[in-house]
Protein backbone atom coordinates (compact mmCIF):
# COMPACT_ATOMS: atom_id res chain seq x y z
CA UNK A 1 0.00 0.00 0.00
CA UNK A 2 2.84 2.30 0.90
CA UNK A 3 4.57 1.65 -2.46
CA UNK A 4 1.36 2.51 -4.38
CA UNK A 5 1.09 5.91 -2.69
CA UNK A 6 4.54 7.02 -3.85
CA UNK A 7 3.76 6.98 -7.63
CA UNK A 8 0.44 8.77 -7.03
CA UNK A 9 2.24 11.42 -5.00
CA UNK A 10 4.81 11.86 -7.78
CA UNK A 11 2.10 12.29 -10.43
CA UNK A 12 0.30 14.94 -8.36
CA UNK A 13 3.59 16.76 -7.75
CA UNK A 14 4.43 16.77 -11.46
CA UNK A 15 0.97 18.07 -12.37
CA UNK A 16 1.22 20.89 -9.82
CA UNK A 17 4.69 21.84 -11.03
CA UNK A 18 3.58 21.74 -14.68
CA UNK A 19 0.63 24.02 -13.90
CA UNK A 20 2.93 26.43 -12.04
CA UNK A 21 5.38 26.58 -14.93
CA UNK A 22 2.55 27.10 -17.43
CA UNK A 23 1.05 29.86 -15.28
CA UNK A 24 4.41 31.61 -15.10
CA UNK A 25 4.48 31.80 -18.90
CA UNK A 26 0.96 33.22 -19.24
CA UNK A 27 1.08 36.85 -20.36
CA UNK A 28 -1.03 39.43 -18.59
CA UNK A 29 -2.04 42.24 -20.91
CA UNK A 30 -3.53 45.63 -20.18
CA UNK A 31 -7.00 45.91 -21.69
CA UNK A 32 -8.90 48.54 -23.66
CA UNK A 33 -12.66 49.02 -23.87
CA UNK A 34 -13.63 49.77 -27.47
CA UNK A 35 -15.38 53.12 -27.90
CA UNK A 36 -17.88 54.38 -30.45
CA UNK A 37 -16.05 55.24 -33.67
CA UNK A 38 -13.03 53.02 -32.98
CA UNK A 39 -11.62 50.69 -35.61
CA UNK A 40 -8.86 48.13 -35.27
CA UNK A 41 -6.71 50.41 -37.39
CA UNK A 42 -7.22 53.43 -35.13
CA UNK A 43 -6.66 51.29 -32.01
CA UNK A 44 -3.43 49.86 -33.48
CA UNK A 45 -2.20 53.37 -34.28
CA UNK A 46 -3.14 54.67 -30.84
CA UNK A 47 -1.17 51.95 -29.05
CA UNK A 48 1.70 51.74 -31.56
CA UNK A 49 1.04 48.13 -32.55
CA UNK A 50 -0.42 46.26 -35.53
CA UNK A 51 -3.86 44.94 -36.39
CA UNK A 52 -2.35 41.48 -36.88
CA UNK A 53 -0.93 41.44 -33.35
CA UNK A 54 -4.23 42.59 -31.82
CA UNK A 55 -6.14 39.88 -33.70
CA UNK A 56 -3.62 37.24 -32.64
CA UNK A 57 -3.58 37.81 -28.88
CA UNK A 58 -7.36 38.27 -28.73
CA UNK A 59 -8.18 35.22 -30.91
CA UNK A 60 -10.31 37.40 -33.18
CA UNK A 61 -11.05 35.64 -36.46
CA UNK A 62 -13.23 38.31 -38.05
CA UNK A 63 -11.91 41.88 -37.59
CA UNK A 64 -15.30 43.28 -38.63
CA UNK A 65 -16.97 41.81 -35.55
CA UNK A 66 -15.81 44.35 -32.98
CA UNK A 67 -18.25 46.62 -31.19
CA UNK A 68 -18.33 49.42 -28.60
CA UNK A 69 -17.99 48.06 -25.07
CA UNK A 70 -15.94 45.05 -26.15
CA UNK A 71 -12.82 44.46 -24.03
CA UNK A 72 -9.61 43.57 -25.85
CA UNK A 73 -6.03 42.90 -24.78
CA UNK A 74 -3.35 45.36 -25.93
CA UNK A 75 0.11 43.94 -26.79
CA UNK A 76 3.48 45.59 -26.33
CA UNK A 77 3.18 46.85 -22.75
CA UNK A 78 5.10 44.34 -20.68
CA UNK A 79 4.81 44.84 -16.93
CA UNK A 80 1.77 47.14 -17.20
CA UNK A 81 -1.71 46.00 -16.21
CA UNK A 82 -5.09 47.62 -15.78
CA UNK A 83 -7.57 49.31 -18.09
CA UNK A 84 -6.23 51.73 -20.68
CA UNK A 85 -8.21 54.96 -20.69
CA UNK A 86 -7.77 57.79 -23.17
CA UNK A 87 -7.58 61.06 -21.27
CA UNK A 88 -7.77 64.64 -22.57
CA UNK A 89 -6.32 67.08 -20.01
CA UNK A 90 -8.59 70.03 -19.27
CA UNK A 91 -7.72 73.59 -18.28
CA UNK A 92 -5.54 73.65 -15.17
CA UNK A 93 -4.66 69.96 -15.24
CA UNK A 94 -1.02 68.87 -15.18
CA UNK A 95 0.83 65.58 -15.34
CA UNK A 96 1.03 65.46 -11.54
CA UNK A 97 -2.65 66.32 -10.95
CA UNK A 98 -3.69 63.67 -13.49
CA UNK A 99 -1.57 61.05 -11.70
CA UNK A 100 -3.36 61.86 -8.42
CA UNK A 101 -6.79 62.00 -10.08
CA UNK A 102 -6.42 58.53 -11.63
CA UNK A 103 -4.33 57.01 -8.83
CA UNK A 104 -1.37 56.12 -11.04
CA UNK A 105 2.36 56.77 -11.00
CA UNK A 106 3.74 59.81 -12.84
CA UNK A 107 6.60 57.77 -14.29
CA UNK A 108 4.15 55.27 -15.76
CA UNK A 109 2.24 58.03 -17.58
CA UNK A 110 5.54 59.36 -18.93
CA UNK A 111 6.54 55.86 -20.09
CA UNK A 112 3.18 55.05 -21.70
CA UNK A 113 3.07 58.30 -23.65
CA UNK A 114 6.79 58.67 -24.45
CA UNK A 115 6.83 62.12 -22.89
CA UNK A 116 10.12 63.97 -23.15
CA UNK A 117 9.27 66.30 -20.28
CA UNK A 118 6.73 66.31 -17.42
CA UNK A 119 5.74 69.81 -18.54
CA UNK A 120 4.78 68.69 -22.06
CA UNK A 121 1.17 67.98 -21.09
CA UNK A 122 -1.30 70.58 -22.33
CA UNK A 123 -5.09 70.90 -22.41
CA UNK A 124 -6.27 69.13 -25.55
CA UNK A 125 -3.43 66.62 -25.75
CA UNK A 126 -4.15 62.88 -25.70
CA UNK A 127 -2.77 60.67 -22.94
CA UNK A 128 -2.98 56.93 -22.26
CA UNK A 129 -3.52 56.11 -18.59
CA UNK A 130 -3.63 52.59 -17.11
CA UNK A 131 -6.17 52.59 -14.26
CA UNK A 132 -7.13 49.86 -11.85
CA UNK A 133 -10.55 48.20 -12.28
CA UNK A 134 -13.27 49.91 -10.22
CA UNK A 135 -10.87 52.76 -9.51
CA UNK A 136 -12.56 55.87 -8.05
CA UNK A 137 -11.47 59.16 -9.56
CA UNK A 138 -10.20 61.71 -7.07
CA UNK A 139 -11.35 65.32 -7.16
CA UNK A 140 -9.46 68.48 -6.17
CA UNK A 141 -11.39 69.59 -3.08
CA UNK A 142 -9.27 72.18 -1.27
CA UNK A 143 -6.12 74.29 -1.26
CA UNK A 144 -3.75 74.42 1.69
CA UNK A 145 -3.75 77.79 3.46
CA UNK A 146 -1.11 79.90 5.15
CA UNK A 147 -0.19 78.50 8.61
CA UNK A 148 -2.73 75.68 8.22
CA UNK A 149 -1.83 72.28 9.67
CA UNK A 150 -2.38 69.00 7.88
CA UNK A 151 -5.12 68.10 10.37
CA UNK A 152 -6.94 71.35 9.60
CA UNK A 153 -6.68 70.67 5.86
CA UNK A 154 -8.01 67.16 6.45
CA UNK A 155 -10.94 68.52 8.44
CA UNK A 156 -11.90 70.89 5.62
CA UNK A 157 -11.72 67.94 3.20
CA UNK A 158 -13.82 65.70 5.49
CA UNK A 159 -11.07 63.05 5.57
CA UNK A 160 -8.49 61.96 8.14
CA UNK A 161 -4.87 63.01 7.70
CA UNK A 162 -3.51 59.53 6.92
CA UNK A 163 -6.08 59.04 4.16
CA UNK A 164 -5.21 62.37 2.54
CA UNK A 165 -1.49 61.59 2.71
CA UNK A 166 -2.11 58.28 0.92
CA UNK A 167 -4.49 59.66 -1.71
CA UNK A 168 -2.20 62.59 -2.56
CA UNK A 169 0.96 60.45 -2.70
CA UNK A 170 2.75 62.51 -0.03
CA UNK A 171 4.40 61.47 3.22
CA UNK A 172 3.14 64.25 5.46
CA UNK A 173 0.57 66.90 4.60
CA UNK A 174 1.96 69.00 7.47
CA UNK A 175 5.08 69.53 5.34
CA UNK A 176 3.13 70.67 2.26
CA UNK A 177 3.60 74.07 0.70
CA UNK A 178 0.98 76.79 0.84
CA UNK A 179 -1.55 76.70 -2.03
CA UNK A 180 -1.10 72.97 -2.64
CA UNK A 181 -4.13 71.34 -4.27
CA UNK A 182 -5.58 68.55 -2.11
CA UNK A 183 -7.40 65.66 -3.81
CA UNK A 184 -9.98 63.42 -2.17
CA UNK A 185 -12.73 60.93 -2.96
CA UNK A 186 -15.92 62.62 -4.06
CA UNK A 187 -18.68 62.89 -1.46
CA UNK A 188 -21.85 64.87 -0.83
CA UNK A 189 -19.94 67.20 1.49
CA UNK A 190 -17.03 67.87 -0.87
CA UNK A 191 -17.11 70.03 -3.99
CA UNK A 192 -14.46 70.03 -6.69
CA UNK A 193 -12.49 73.23 -7.08
CA UNK A 194 -11.39 74.61 -10.43
CA UNK A 195 -7.70 73.91 -11.07
CA UNK A 196 -7.29 76.66 -13.66
CA UNK A 197 -8.87 79.45 -11.60
CA UNK A 198 -9.51 78.22 -8.02
CA UNK A 199 -11.37 81.43 -7.06
CA UNK A 200 -14.08 80.64 -9.63
CA UNK A 201 -16.58 77.80 -9.71
CA UNK A 202 -15.94 76.88 -13.34
CA UNK A 203 -13.70 77.80 -16.24
CA UNK A 204 -13.92 75.45 -19.20
CA UNK A 205 -12.87 75.47 -22.84
CA UNK A 206 -14.86 73.14 -25.07
CA UNK A 207 -14.21 71.23 -27.24
CA UNK A 208 -10.65 70.12 -26.57
CA UNK A 209 -8.43 69.79 -28.44
CA UNK A 210 -9.12 72.91 -30.45
CA UNK A 211 -9.28 72.13 -34.18
CA UNK A 212 -9.02 74.33 -37.25
CA UNK A 213 -12.52 75.49 -38.22
CA UNK A 214 -14.16 74.59 -34.90
CA UNK A 215 -16.27 76.75 -32.58
CA UNK A 216 -14.87 77.07 -29.06
CA UNK A 217 -17.09 77.77 -26.05
CA UNK A 218 -15.51 79.40 -22.99
CA UNK A 219 -17.72 78.98 -19.90
CA UNK A 220 -17.10 80.85 -16.65
CA UNK A 221 -19.18 80.54 -13.46
CA UNK A 222 -18.83 82.16 -10.05
CA UNK A 223 -20.82 82.85 -6.89
CA UNK A 224 -20.85 86.60 -7.53
CA UNK A 225 -20.82 88.96 -10.54
CA UNK A 226 -17.62 89.23 -12.58
CA UNK A 227 -16.00 91.47 -15.15
CA UNK A 228 -14.23 89.29 -17.71
CA UNK A 229 -11.68 89.80 -20.45
CA UNK A 230 -9.78 87.13 -22.29
CA UNK A 231 -8.25 85.91 -25.50
CA UNK A 232 -7.49 82.81 -27.54
CA UNK A 233 -4.35 83.54 -29.50
CA UNK A 234 -4.84 86.91 -31.21
CA UNK A 235 -8.62 86.89 -30.83
CA UNK A 236 -10.18 88.92 -28.04
CA UNK A 237 -13.04 87.09 -26.35
CA UNK A 238 -16.45 88.73 -25.96
CA UNK A 239 -18.31 87.48 -22.87
CA UNK A 240 -22.10 87.44 -22.61
CA UNK A 241 -24.51 86.16 -20.00
CA UNK A 242 -28.05 84.79 -19.92
CA UNK A 243 -28.17 83.89 -16.24
CA UNK A 244 -26.65 85.48 -13.11
CA UNK A 245 -22.94 84.80 -12.59
CA UNK A 246 -22.64 82.48 -15.61
CA UNK A 247 -20.79 83.78 -18.66
CA UNK A 248 -20.05 82.52 -22.17
CA UNK A 249 -17.69 83.52 -24.95
CA UNK A 250 -17.86 81.95 -28.42
CA UNK A 251 -14.77 81.95 -30.60
CA UNK A 252 -14.15 80.54 -34.06
CA UNK A 253 -10.80 78.90 -34.85
CA UNK A 254 -9.53 79.88 -38.30
CA UNK A 255 -9.33 77.11 -40.91
CA UNK A 256 -5.73 78.11 -41.69
CA UNK A 257 -4.63 78.71 -38.08
CA UNK A 258 -1.15 77.37 -37.36
CA UNK A 259 -1.40 74.04 -35.47
CA UNK A 260 0.49 73.85 -32.19
CA UNK A 261 0.23 75.62 -28.86
CA UNK A 262 -2.07 78.63 -28.51
CA UNK A 263 -2.17 81.09 -25.62
CA UNK A 264 -5.41 81.16 -23.59
CA UNK A 265 -5.78 84.15 -21.26
CA UNK A 266 -8.48 85.07 -18.77
CA UNK A 267 -8.55 88.29 -16.74
CA UNK A 268 -11.10 88.43 -13.92
CA UNK A 269 -12.30 91.33 -11.79
CA UNK A 270 -14.22 90.11 -8.74
CA UNK A 271 -17.12 91.90 -7.08
CA UNK A 272 -14.74 93.35 -4.45
CA UNK A 273 -12.62 94.95 -7.20
CA UNK A 274 -9.65 92.58 -6.95
CA UNK A 275 -8.14 91.49 -10.26
CA UNK A 276 -6.77 88.06 -11.14
CA UNK A 277 -5.12 86.79 -14.31
CA UNK A 278 -4.87 83.20 -15.53
CA UNK A 279 -2.98 81.82 -18.51
CA UNK A 280 -2.28 78.44 -20.08
CA UNK A 281 -1.10 77.11 -23.42
CA UNK A 282 -3.72 74.97 -25.20
CA UNK A 283 -3.23 72.50 -28.05
CA UNK A 284 -4.60 73.34 -31.51
CA UNK A 285 -4.74 70.44 -33.97
CA UNK A 286 -5.09 70.54 -37.77
CA UNK A 287 -8.47 69.76 -39.28
CA UNK A 288 -9.02 67.06 -41.88
CA UNK A 289 -9.89 68.92 -45.06
CA UNK A 290 -10.39 67.72 -48.61
CA UNK A 291 -9.11 69.36 -51.80
CA UNK A 292 -11.28 70.64 -54.64
CA UNK A 293 -10.27 70.16 -58.28
CA UNK A 294 -9.12 73.40 -60.00
CA UNK A 295 -12.09 75.76 -60.31
CA UNK A 296 -12.77 77.88 -63.40
CA UNK A 297 -14.48 81.19 -62.61
CA UNK A 298 -14.94 84.65 -64.11
CA UNK A 299 -11.49 86.34 -63.77
CA UNK A 300 -13.02 89.59 -62.52
CA UNK A 301 -14.20 87.76 -59.38
CA UNK A 302 -10.51 87.26 -58.51
CA UNK A 303 -9.50 90.89 -59.16
CA UNK A 304 -8.24 92.41 -55.85
CA UNK A 305 -9.79 95.77 -56.77
CA UNK A 306 -13.16 94.00 -56.59
CA UNK A 307 -12.58 91.30 -53.96
CA UNK A 308 -10.91 93.47 -51.31
CA UNK A 309 -13.69 96.11 -51.00
CA UNK A 310 -16.27 93.31 -50.92
CA UNK A 311 -14.33 91.46 -48.20
CA UNK A 312 -14.13 94.68 -46.18
CA UNK A 313 -17.90 95.12 -46.47
CA UNK A 314 -18.51 91.56 -45.28
CA UNK A 315 -16.11 91.96 -42.37
CA UNK A 316 -17.86 95.17 -41.32
CA UNK A 317 -21.09 93.17 -41.15
CA UNK A 318 -19.82 90.16 -39.20
CA UNK A 319 -17.71 92.20 -36.76
CA UNK A 320 -20.79 93.70 -35.11
CA UNK A 321 -21.35 92.59 -31.50
CA UNK A 322 -25.01 92.18 -30.56
CA UNK A 323 -25.07 91.71 -26.74
CA UNK A 324 -27.95 89.22 -26.80
CA UNK A 325 -28.71 86.12 -28.83
CA UNK A 326 -31.78 85.43 -30.93
CA UNK A 327 -31.35 81.67 -31.24
CA UNK A 328 -31.75 78.75 -28.85
CA UNK A 329 -31.00 75.10 -29.45
CA UNK A 330 -29.52 73.43 -32.50
CA UNK A 331 -29.59 75.19 -35.89
CA UNK A 332 -31.66 73.76 -38.75
CA UNK A 333 -30.35 73.13 -42.26
CA UNK A 334 -31.08 76.00 -44.67
CA UNK A 335 -31.24 73.66 -47.68
CA UNK A 336 -33.87 71.29 -49.05
CA UNK A 337 -31.41 68.49 -49.83
CA UNK A 338 -28.67 67.41 -47.41
CA UNK A 339 -26.12 66.65 -50.12
CA UNK A 340 -22.88 68.59 -50.36
CA UNK A 341 -20.79 69.70 -53.33
CA UNK A 342 -17.99 71.01 -51.13
CA UNK A 343 -17.42 71.01 -47.37
CA UNK A 344 -16.01 73.68 -45.09
CA UNK A 345 -12.24 74.15 -45.10
CA UNK A 346 -11.67 72.39 -48.43
CA UNK A 347 -8.44 73.64 -49.99
CA UNK A 348 -8.98 75.13 -53.45
CA UNK A 349 -7.40 76.99 -56.36
CA UNK A 350 -9.07 79.28 -58.93
CA UNK A 351 -8.12 79.35 -62.63
CA UNK A 352 -4.30 79.46 -62.90
CA UNK A 353 -3.80 81.29 -59.59
CA UNK A 354 -1.31 79.28 -57.42
CA UNK A 355 -2.60 80.83 -54.17
CA UNK A 356 -4.05 78.20 -51.83
CA UNK A 357 -7.41 79.26 -50.40
CA UNK A 358 -9.98 77.52 -48.25
CA UNK A 359 -13.71 77.10 -48.65
CA UNK A 360 -15.34 79.34 -46.05
CA UNK A 361 -18.63 77.47 -45.85
CA UNK A 362 -20.52 74.42 -47.05
CA UNK A 363 -22.07 74.07 -50.53
CA UNK A 364 -25.44 72.31 -50.66
CA UNK A 365 -26.34 70.62 -53.94
CA UNK A 366 -29.65 71.64 -55.46
CA UNK A 367 -31.27 73.09 -58.54
CA UNK A 368 -32.35 76.61 -59.39
CA UNK A 369 -35.22 78.19 -57.43
CA UNK A 370 -35.20 75.73 -54.51
CA UNK A 371 -36.04 77.62 -51.29
CA UNK A 372 -33.32 78.81 -48.90
CA UNK A 373 -34.43 78.92 -45.25
CA UNK A 374 -33.14 80.68 -42.15
CA UNK A 375 -31.33 78.12 -39.94
CA UNK A 376 -32.11 80.06 -36.76
CA UNK A 377 -33.79 83.30 -35.67
CA UNK A 378 -32.04 86.58 -36.32
CA UNK A 379 -31.97 90.00 -37.93
CA UNK A 380 -31.24 90.63 -41.63
CA UNK A 381 -28.19 92.93 -41.77
CA UNK A 382 -27.60 92.64 -45.54
CA UNK A 383 -29.63 91.55 -48.56
CA UNK A 384 -28.38 92.43 -52.02
CA UNK A 385 -26.07 91.67 -54.95
CA UNK A 386 -22.29 91.27 -54.60
CA UNK A 387 -19.77 90.55 -57.35
CA UNK A 388 -18.08 87.53 -55.76
CA UNK A 389 -20.86 86.23 -53.52
CA UNK A 390 -23.71 86.93 -55.92
CA UNK A 391 -27.13 87.63 -54.46
CA UNK A 392 -26.38 87.39 -50.75
CA UNK A 393 -28.10 87.54 -47.37
CA UNK A 394 -26.48 87.95 -43.95
CA UNK A 395 -28.33 87.15 -40.71
CA UNK A 396 -27.18 88.38 -37.30
CA UNK A 397 -28.02 85.64 -34.78
CA UNK A 398 -26.56 87.63 -31.87
CA UNK A 399 -23.48 87.19 -29.67
CA UNK A 400 -21.19 87.68 -32.68
CA UNK A 401 -22.69 84.78 -34.69
CA UNK A 402 -23.64 85.47 -38.34
CA UNK A 403 -24.90 83.35 -41.23
CA UNK A 404 -24.16 84.18 -44.87
CA UNK A 405 -26.05 82.74 -47.88
CA UNK A 406 -24.51 83.27 -51.32
CA UNK A 407 -25.15 82.75 -55.06
CA UNK A 408 -28.93 83.00 -54.69
CA UNK A 409 -31.22 83.54 -57.67
CA UNK A 410 -33.81 85.69 -55.89
CA UNK A 411 -33.97 87.28 -52.44
CA UNK A 412 -37.11 87.17 -50.28
CA UNK A 413 -35.99 89.45 -47.41
CA UNK A 414 -34.69 92.98 -46.95
CA UNK A 415 -32.45 94.87 -44.55
CA UNK A 416 -33.94 95.06 -41.04
CA UNK A 417 -36.32 92.09 -41.37
CA UNK A 418 -36.63 89.72 -38.42
CA UNK A 419 -36.65 86.04 -39.37
CA UNK A 420 -37.38 82.82 -37.53
CA UNK A 421 -36.15 79.29 -38.11
CA UNK A 422 -37.50 77.97 -41.42
CA UNK A 423 -38.49 81.33 -42.91
CA UNK A 424 -37.68 81.46 -46.65
CA UNK A 425 -35.04 84.13 -47.31
CA UNK A 426 -34.34 83.40 -51.00
CA UNK A 427 -33.95 80.77 -53.71
CA UNK A 428 -30.97 78.75 -54.94
CA UNK A 429 -29.06 80.21 -57.88
CA UNK A 430 -25.66 80.52 -59.56
CA UNK A 431 -24.90 84.24 -59.25
CA UNK A 432 -21.42 85.52 -58.38
CA UNK A 433 -18.23 83.44 -58.45
CA UNK A 434 -19.52 79.99 -59.40
CA UNK A 435 -17.54 77.25 -61.13
CA UNK A 436 -18.76 76.84 -64.74
CA UNK A 437 -21.72 79.18 -64.28
CA UNK A 438 -21.58 80.30 -67.92
CA UNK A 439 -21.73 76.83 -69.43
CA UNK A 440 -25.53 76.70 -69.63
CA UNK A 441 -28.62 78.09 -67.92
CA UNK A 442 -28.51 77.16 -64.24
CA UNK A 443 -25.03 75.58 -64.43
CA UNK A 444 -23.33 75.29 -61.05
CA UNK A 445 -26.43 76.29 -59.07
CA UNK A 446 -25.97 75.61 -55.35
CA UNK A 447 -26.39 77.17 -51.91
CA UNK A 448 -23.29 78.35 -50.09
CA UNK A 449 -23.88 78.71 -46.33
CA UNK A 450 -21.18 80.05 -44.08
CA UNK A 451 -21.11 80.83 -40.38
CA UNK A 452 -19.01 83.46 -38.63
CA UNK A 453 -18.26 83.29 -34.89
CA UNK A 454 -16.54 86.36 -33.43
CA UNK A 455 -15.16 87.41 -36.83
CA UNK A 456 -13.93 83.94 -37.88
CA UNK A 457 -15.54 81.50 -40.33
CA UNK A 458 -16.28 78.08 -38.83
CA UNK A 459 -17.76 74.77 -39.98
CA UNK A 460 -21.55 75.36 -40.11
CA UNK A 461 -22.36 71.64 -40.00
CA UNK A 462 -21.18 71.48 -36.37
CA UNK A 463 -24.06 73.80 -35.49
CA UNK A 464 -26.55 71.30 -36.96
CA UNK A 465 -25.56 68.61 -34.45
CA UNK A 466 -24.57 70.52 -31.31
CA UNK A 467 -26.23 73.21 -29.24
CA UNK A 468 -24.15 76.34 -28.70
CA UNK A 469 -23.38 77.49 -26.10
Amino acid sequence: MKNRLIPIFLVITLLVNFHSVFAQHETEYPVYIIREGDSLGSIATLFDTTITEILKINNINNPDLISPGQIINIPGYSGISGIFEIVTPQLGESLFSLSIKYGVNVDQIIQLNHLLSPTSVYPGSTLIVAVRPNNSLLLPVSITRQNETGIESAARSFKNLSTLNLLNQIQNLNLSFVDKIIFSISSEKSRAINLFAPLLEEVSLDPLPMVQGSTEVVSVSSQSPLLLQGSIGDHELIFNSESPNHYYALQGIHALAEPGLVDFNLNVTLADGTEHSYRQMVLLQPGFFDQDPPLLVDPKTLDPTITEPENELVFSLVSQKTPFKYWSGIFSSPAVYQEYNSLFGTRRWYNDDPEVRFHGGVDFAGGMTLPVSAPAPGLIVFAGPLTVRGNAVFIDHGWGVFSGFFHQDTLKVKLGDRVNTGDVIGTVGNTGRVNGAGDYLGAGAHLHWELWVNEVQVDPLEWLSREYP
